[in-house]
């Protein structure tokens, strides 16, 4: 599976949450199915990344971001999909060669960072903030 990188194409404008963002990459790459504490890796992962809704979200509604709501239904549905595979790891763990659930993190993030947030910095800029 390929490293992703960081790009400034991913920056949000605001310096917190691009960091958030910058972590996740990182998490996200060494999230490895192999390691023996990958539950432990993984649940680090999904730990961090409902605390980065919550400071993106409150971000969102200081800013008066008319798309809170459907942002907010967005970062819902990635919590009920990993909740799904993380049912069906445990039911019968994924060899290690299963790139399953890194892919759908790195498609949901990259997703989401490059179209979904884009649309509040955006937002952000045009109202000129």
């Amino acid at each position: 599976m390929a490293v992703i990188a960081w790009t400034e194409a991913m920056s949000v404008d605001d310096a917190a949450l691009d960091k958030d963002h910058q972590k996740l990459i990182r998490m996200i790459n060494d999230l490895d199915q192999a390691a023996p504490d990958f539950m432990e890796l993984f649940n680090a992962v999904l730990d961090y990344t409902t605390g980065h809704f919550e400071r993106e979200e409150t971000h969102l509604d200081a800013i008066g971001f008319p798309g809170l709501d459907a942002h907010r239904v967005q970062h819902d549905d990635f919590a009920d999909q990993v909740a799904d595979m993380l049912r069906q790891y445990r039911d019968s763990p994924f060899d290690a060669g299963d790139t399953r659930l890194k892919d759908f993190l790195w498609t949901w993030l990259k997703g989401h960072i490059l179209i979904e947030d884009q649309r509040y910095a955006a937002w952000a800029r045009a109202k000129g903030g």
